[in-house]
């Protein structure tokens, strides 16, 4: 209540301190020259072909790219350009280096980043620029719009061309490589034809083959050299014993040595047939020389025996038998079927040895094999990779060279300032109001502490411990009293004026710019 009795006391020091500040900042703002300022916003566009078709192979984050881009459009070389087209800053242009005024215009141009709603993305983005004169302000923003969005495209093709590039380049060094593995491939496995692990299978299947020839062929051996002895003990037999001659002058055979060589051939084939089928070479040429002794027993059994009279004939004949040169003949043919078996079983164990090599070696192959091929997938699949990834990427250049990929779209126009944003009118108006208010109130407290006056009775009692005995009235004359209404009348006339003004002015003021 002190202080309100204190500043109602001195009411005029305060209004008259209101008017004063504010008459003092309207008419310094007056003076400040005013600054438009031109803003557009610039949309981020997706490309119109959906990522699932065609990958952007322009992985750079789009802010930063944008401030990329922003540190070429605001080159020193650019912003010189803009300056003399536009013939921006004429007057202080004789006071100025070429670097003061680019960073004067960079003070002068605003960049403020948009964001979607919800979400971190950028999806959009200001660009604005402050000047002297609205028309100038629009024109220099629509410039910078055009540089944005011009070098927007340049970046992403060139980003874009620089990534397809570079993948060219190293798809051809993975092609080299791959064809050098490949060569190396070819070279190993014409080099170890026969040792490699694929073949393995192949190997074991011709060994168990080889094998069961091998055992054939020493069966066969065995059945000839039995056959060789058994011819060799009936040309011993039959060059100490005559033979008879049949009705043809032949010599015939005893059916008793026909018998036994038969049963001995007939159990030689038993044997045989347990082991191969009837197609095999050896079942063949000893059923033919069963045929052949079957013939002969029968030749022998129609024989009929010679008489006493024919033994001079028979003692005569022996010593021109032509069954020794028979069985001299199968005898020969018989050492030659040796010899031939016996060159059959080294040939086949010689190569029986040469794949038991093989299979013996296959393991230290198939590492060898293991490790170039791994080299070979390796580069394959690389090769494969940059590829897709090149194929991808023309795709992708050639989205934006037909501008489809993400774009910069200017959503409106430069706006045309119809006010300048600075000085602002209003917050001059207030603050001359504060800055008066605040010196009338400070007024106000110097004077009361240099000169103190007591205004109420709570005062007075605190000032002294006499009681307060009696309260008199202001005793006025006519004349004072006239003059305090005509003074009361004044205050408010002025107060209200003062309070009409200022807030009337300002107005005005904000709305004529």
């Amino acid at each position: 209540m002190a202080y309100w009795a204190r500043l109602r006391a001195r009411r005029w020091w305060v209004l008259s301190s209101l008017a004063i500040g504010w008459v003092v900042i309207m008419a310094a703002g007056i003076f400040i020259p005013p600054r438009y300022r031109s803003e557009t916003v610039i949309l981020v566009e997706q490309q119109q072909v959906p990522e699932h078709y065609v990958q952007a192979n322009v992985a750079a984050d789009l802010q930063q790219r944008l401030q990329s881009m922003s540190e070429q459009i605001l080159s020193r070389t650019r912003l010189l350009m803009v300056i003399d087209k536009f013939h921006l800053y004429g007057k202080e242009r004789a006071n100025m280096d070429p670097d003061s005024l680019v960073q004067r215009m960079r003070k002068d141009i605003a960049i403020e980043l948009v964001r979607a709603s919800g979400r971190n993305d950028l999806s959009a983005f200001k660009v604005s620029y402050s000047a002297s004169n609205a028309v100038l302000a629009q024109q220099v923003t629509g410039e910078l719009t055009s540089a944005f969005i011009e070098e927007n495209l340049r970046t992403r093709a060139r980003m874009s061309e620089s990534t397809t590039e570079f993948l060219e380049s190293q798809l051809a060094q993975a092609r080299t490589a791959l064809t050098e593995q490949e060569e190396k491939l070819r070279k190993f496995k014409s080099e170890y034809l026969g040792q490699l692990p694929e073949q393995v299978q192949g190997n074991i299947q011709i060994l168990s083959g080889l094998q069961a020839r091998l055992q054939a062929s020493r069966d066969a051996l065995n059945s000839a050299e039995q056959q060789h002895l058994y011819l060799e003990s009936l040309l011993a037999q039959y060059r100490n014993t005559p033979l008879r001659p049949d009705a043809s002058g032949n010599p015939v055979i005893p059916a008793n040595d026909l018998e036994s060589r038969l049963e001995q051939q007939k159990a030689q084939l038993a044997e045989l047939s347990a082991k191969y089928t009837p197609q095999h070479p050896d079942i063949v040429m000893l059923k033919e020389k069963i045929a052949a002794t079957e013939k002969l027993k029968e030749e022998a059994d129609k024989a009929k025996p010679a008489s006493k009279n024919d033994d001079a004939s028979e003692a005569k004949s022996s010593s021109l038998n032509p069954a020794t040169a028979q069985f001299e003949s199968q005898l020969k043919a018989n050492q030659l079927e040796i010899a031939n078996r016996k060159k059959e079983v080294r040939d086949l164990e010689a190569q029986m040895e040469q794949y038991q090599a093989r299979l013996n070696v296959a393991p230290v192959r198939e590492q060898q094999l293991a490790a170039i091929t791994r080299d070979h997938e390796q580069s394959k699949q690389y090769y494969e990779s940059l590829l897709a990834k090149k194929l991808q990427s023309e795709m992708a250049t050639n989205l934006e060279r037909r501008q489809q990929g993400e774009q910069f779209r200017m959503i409106d126009p430069p706006s045309l300032p119809s006010r300048p944003y600075f000085p602002n009118r209003l917050m001059l108006s207030l603050a001359g109001c504060a800055l008066g208010l605040a010196i009338g109130v400070g007024l106000v407290v110097l004077v009361e502490r240099m000169e103190p006056t007591v205004y109420l009775v709570d005062e007075l009692r605190g000032l002294t411990n006499a009681p307060v005995l009696a309260e008199l009235p202001v005793l006025m004359t006519d004349i004072e009293r006239r003059r305090s209404r005509l003074r009361l009348i004044s205050e408010t006339i002025g107060a209200a004026v003062i309070l009409t003004i200022i807030p009337g002015v300002t107005i005005l003021t904000y709305l004529r710019g």
